[in-house]
């Protein structure tokens, strides 16, 4: 059972497992968790994503030392876009341009990977790297997000 509910939330409730783009349908899954369960006040939501973040990192831990996954960074593993896009989301408005505008942000930066995000993918192979590189995509994808309600 416990192996169930690891592999559950690591694959971002099942989303991971779809065959095409997975990463994709993990960030959907995010924009569903942020719209309905991420409307609180800045501080519940840094809350609830420091939560999500510790249990992400307890499952990808003892999901490695039960060997649950083929690798480190199995492509089912979606909660690590999960937590990527949530990590910059939380600081904006639920409007539909800023969900659409920080989706196409978060996964343009997640695919491609520029520097430093592919320094951290390649180099840090362990839940702490699987985790920090999605992060880092949403931190740039935020500060744009940013850039573009603000200033543009």
């Amino acid at each position: 059972m416990l192996h169930f509910f690891i592999k559950f939330l690591l694959t971002g409730f099942n989303s991971g497992i779809i065959k095409y783009m997975p990463g994709t349908c993990g960030t959907l899954v995010a924009v569903f968790l942020y719209y309905f369960f991420f409307n609180n006040s800045i501080e519940i939501n840094v809350l609830l994503l420091l939560i999500l973040l510790l249990l992400s990192f307890l499952a990808l831990n003892y999901s490695y030392s039960k060997s649950i996954f083929k690798e480190i960074d199995d492509k089912t593993i979606v909660i690590d876009e999960i937590i990527g896009f949530l990590s910059f989301m939380i600081f904006f408005e639920p409007t539909i341009n800023n969900i659409i505008i920080g989706f196409v942000l978060f996964r343009f930066f997640d695919i491609v990977k520029p520097f430093p995000i592919y320094l951290v993918d390649r180099n840090l192979k362990n839940a702490f790297g699987v985790i920090f590189d999605d992060m880092i995509a949403g931190f740039f994808a935020g500060v744009i997000l940013y850039l573009i309600n603000n200033v543009f």
